[in-house]
């Protein structure tokens, strides 16, 4: 259950579509809506400013003051009418001052809508929550601007609330399902939900020439698939049992061989139905890379944050799960295959 959780505001429309999907979720667990909004220092783009002056100090104190009359404004609102709602307002820099009102506040949600800013000004302006996600290790649920409104309640009368889980054998990604089966929960509490898992199958480079599947027979090809498959049906079934049945929750599985995992993670989860996209939401646990190892490995969560327009809901496994060791995709499955004969194939996320 989310019993804190934060809605980061700069008071723009965009940020404030977050409110109604935390309020939704703060209704369903009785949980504390804590609004902040950070008011940058233009000393962050002075270096030559060593001594603010009185001017620029009682700026600062303008735009908190007006800060705080928008949060008390926004506090009032429909959406946010009986709930317990806090507010905060800091000066600095965004990503710093959210990661210290997590810990003061010990946050343990974090939901916003993030700019799918194109890959010249991320490169050029960085992106805040790409800031927030390395530095701020708590779970984030990310709308998007240009996506329609896959949380919207009024979708949940007539059709499950749906969302894709990656999977790539690890306990990393794994450790996004718990917390997943949660959010849907707290998410559409009275509707019927499904949690489907995608095995992502990432060929390794030594399997076929120039990393393609196409040089591959379609026998080693439908092995490595079908263990693939027996992992995610039993772990499929696992997690069945542990959900109550009265909860009205269905997992399901499938197994997608693709070396572009981040595309076809993307690919799988804005498919559509009949007109209408199948999944409202895509989760995935990270690792949580930053500096230099981050932009040499590449991270698959950020490639679908800034892909797809669904919402992503982005989980940091607790540290004791990095080096934690998980059973072969054979032992899952039951065969008698060595771990020697068959490593889980690992993508960096």
């Amino acid at each position: 259950m989310f019993e804190r959780i934060l809605v980061p505001l700069d008071g723009s429309a965009l940020a404030e579509r977050a409110i109604p999907v935390a309020a939704r979720m703060a209704r369903s667990s009785s949980a504390t809506v804590i609004l902040l909004q950070v008011v940058e220092s233009s000393l962050e783009f002075g270096p030559y400013l060593t001594q603010p002056s009185s001017t620029f100090e009682h700026a600062v104190e303008r735009r908190e003051k007006d800060a705080r009359a928008y949060l008390q404004r926004v506090a009032q609102s429909d959406d946010l009418k009986g709930l317990n709602v806090q507010l905060e307002v800091s000066e600095g820099a965004v990503d710093l001052k959210l990661h210290d009102v997590v810990e003061m506040y010990t946050v343990d949600l974090i939901v916003m809508c993030s700019h799918n800013y194109s890959l010249f000004k991320r490169w050029m302006l960085g992106s805040v929550t790409d800031k927030i996600a390395r530095r701020v290790h708590v779970p984030m649920l990310v709308l998007h601007e240009r996506g329609e409104a896959a949380l919207a309640p009024t979708l949940f009368d007539t059709t499950p609330l749906r969302a894709l889980v990656p999977l790539d054998g690890s306990a990393w990604s794994e450790a996004a399902l718990l917390p997943t089966i949660q959010l849907l929960m707290e998410l559409a509490p009275d509707t019927p939900k499904e949690l489907h898992l995608l095995r992502i199958v990432d060929l390794p480079a030594t399997a076929g020439i120039g990393k393609s599947a196409a040089h591959l027979s379609a026998g080693v090809v439908a092995s490595v698939e079908k263990v693939a498959l027996n992992y995610v049906e039993a772990l499929a079934r696992e997690l069945q049992q542990q959900i109550a049945p009265t909860a009205n929750f269905t997992i399901t599985s499938s197994v997608v061989t693709d070396n572009d995992v981040a595309s076809a993670i993307v690919r799988v989860g804005e498919e559509e139905r009949d007109g209408q996209r199948v999944y409202n939401l895509i989760a995935m646990a990270t690792h949580g890379f930053g500096g230099v190892r981050h932009w040499v490995m590449g991270s698959v969560t950020e490639h679908v944050l800034h892909t797809t327009t669904l919402p992503l809901f982005i989980l940091y496994p607790l540290p004791a799960k990095k080096n934690q060791e998980k059973p072969t995709t054979q032992e899952t499955a039951g065969s008698s295959k060595t771990e020697k004969d068959e490593q889980p194939i690992l993508w960096d996320n």
